[in-house]
């Protein structure tokens, strides 16, 4: 779960006023690959940044890394003092970082490998921001084993991957004719020797996510070296619910404010017993409540299962969410609400509202979509991310993963999803003024309610 959180932890980076990047964060390490220095770019900076907030862990590091490259914005998402918290697991977990390898790229996103002090692999891709040169617009993290770094791959292991990344899209992308335009593609590359400059694993999975994406522009698709899985009696099935309890299984935040509105912010929406006692709990917190209101702004998706279950709150009887279609067409599921939900629902009609982000992503845009189409519940904030098909992993050789959306959501009332064009909020207004301009509204509905009550 902290590779999780880690992924929406980042950040806008300002192209001006970037510090110098801090020093010692290119020491050698144990293996046989060199190391590399970060480049002295925008990307390249911010890089050294957050290292250096991992490594120290103080909270001076970390507004030296908040501060200067991350937007006014985004700051009043996630307070500074939350994010130093945050940094004070990560460097208990993972410091200190010893960068051991970089991949720059000018399209796409500055990948960093480094050696943890437990011995772990990270791999971090500082994300630039679409048409805004000098910024990044997040970082995504994955922690893995000690043998995640990069390998060396000869020229017929990367034409081996390429030609499997081919078949897998052409036989079981979600959009078969999209699957073999991205087919094509990677194949006419691969044959005019556009790939032949990559010779590790890391390099070649960053370059297909770049090359499939700008046909596909489908964010839920990409390439990844996949951690190492444990041998099975080395398997604990306990440690990935311990951990996940240990971060509350993504819920953030849950209080009653003035004016007896009740706030909700959670990160995934998380499948599980366990997760569903949290959501319960939470939710019968804010029973009594005038009005809801559920932050999202930061919240990366996750389960059906848990947008079901929160969902169910919401509405009396068996209501149709959504739907999951095949690339035949044929529905593989129907998602409908629960008739009956722990705790008891809140009363019947109570005024919703969702905030939204930009960072608002996969199943966070199903929630928004569903209820906005149900007309339950009122979205507050800026446009979601966009990206609505679930996906399945494919071994494309050694430790490659494509990662292929098979299926698409399919909403009963508009019969499409939200992929490639996000959720647009009922009252657009910038993510850090979302919140309060949700509970302008949520206190004049309340207020509304309780006169017509008398």
């Amino acid at each position: 779960m902290l590779d999780l959180f880690l992924t929406a932890l980042l950040a806008i980076v300002p192209g001006d006023a970037l510090p110098p990047a801090p020093s010692g964060l290119s020491a050698p390490f144990h293996g046989e690959l060199p190391p590399e220095p970060l480049p002295d770019s925008a990307a390249g900076r911010a890089a050294a940044a957050f290292i250096r907030a991992v490594n120290e862990g103080t909270p001076e590091a970390v507004r030296a890394f908040e501060e200067p490259y991350r937007s006014s914005a985004q700051q009043r998402v996630v307070t500074l003092d939350e994010r130093v918290s945050r940094f004070a697991q990560i460097h208990a977990d993972l410091a200190p970082l010893t960068v051991r390898r970089v991949v720059d790229r000018p399209e796409g996103p500055l990948t960093v490998m480094a050696l943890a002090g437990n011995g772990s692999t990270v791999s971090m891709d500082f994300v630039p921001a679409a048409g805004e040169p000098g910024r990044v617009d997040g970082v995504r993290l994955a922690i893995g084993g000690p043998d995640v770094a990069p390998n060396a791959l000869t020229a017929q292991q990367v034409a081996d991957a390429v030609r499997a990344a081919a078949r897998a899209l052409e036989e079981g992308y979600v959009f078969p004719e999209t699957g073999a335009k991205m087919a094509t593609t990677v194949l006419s590359k691969l044959d005019q020797g556009g790939y032949d400059a990559l010779t590790d694993d890391v390099a070649l999975a960053a370059a297909l996510t770049t090359d499939l994406r700008a046909v596909s522009h489908d964010l839920h698709l990409g390439v990844q070296v996949a951690p190492p899985r444990p041998a099975a009696e080395e398997h604990d099935p306990g440690a990935e619910l311990r951990q996940m309890a240990s971060d509350n299984f993504g819920f953030r935040e849950v209080q009653v404010l003035p004016g007896n509105i009740g706030y909700l912010r959670f990160d995934f929406f998380i499948e599980g017993e366990d997760a569903e006692e949290t959501a319960a709990g939470a939710m019968s917190f804010l029973r009594n409540c005038d009005a809801i209101i559920f932050d999202l702004r930061t919240n990366g998706g996750g389960s059906p299962e848990m947008i079901r279950f929160l969902t169910s709150y919401l509405f009396e009887t068996p209501t149709h969410l959504n739907d999951m279609i095949d690339r035949d067409g044929n529905t593989v599921e129907e998602y409908w609400t629960l008739a009956e939900v722990p705790g008891g629902r809140p009363r019947a009609g109570l005024p919703v509202y969702v905030l939204t982000s930009g960072r608002s992503f996969s199943g966070a845009e199903e929630f928004c979509y569903n209820l906005k189409n149900l007309k339950r519940a009122t979205l507050v904030g800026e446009r979601t991310g966009g990206g609505a098909h679930p996906v399945r992993g494919e071994g494309i050789g050694g430790r490659l993963l494509l990662r292929v959306p098979f299926m698409r959501a399919n909403n009963p009332i508009t019969k499409t999803n939200w992929e490639g064009v996000g959720v647009e909020p009922d009252v657009p207004v910038s993510a850090d003024g979302a919140l309060e301009r949700a509970l302008e509204l949520a206190r004049g509905a309340a207020a509304s309610v309780e006169h017509h009550s008398r």
